[in-house]
């Protein structure tokens, strides 16, 4: 079981190719799309959705990331310091549309996920 279908963006347009070329070589490009360009040019909702970048951009980036997200849908953070987990995870759950679900470290980084109601 697997998902049915991947959309990846970055603004990066390094990071776009990189992105591609994995999907190339992971034999995964009928399932994943990878695309330059940010979360305002997306018009649909995800089951899951994934970010992974600094602490301001998913301070910043919090309302667009639950505007994109099913109801009883995943989200995960990561790209944070440990000491920086707290913090973000009481600012996601202010907006009463999440519970908390696990959170992992690995080394100084944390990953956070989340489940909305």
């Amino acid at each position: 079981m697997g998902a049915g279908e991947v959309l990846g963006i970055d603004t990066d347009e390094e990071a776009v190719e990189v992105a591609r070329e994995n999907v190339a070589q992971n034999q995964v490009s009928h399932i994943v799309k990878v695309r330059k360009g940010s979360i305002g040019h997306i018009r649909r909702q995800f089951d899951v959705v994934v970010a992974n970048i600094d602490l301001r951009g998913l301070r910043r980036m919090r309302q667009p990331l639950l505007r994109h997200l099913k109801s009883e849908g995943f989200l995960i953070l990561s790209g944070l310091l440990e000491r920086e987990g707290d913090g973000l995870s009481q600012d996601y759950m202010k907006t009463g549309l999440l519970q908390w679900t696990q959170s992992s470290r690995e080394g100084e980084w944390v990953c956070l996920t989340f489940q909305k109601k």
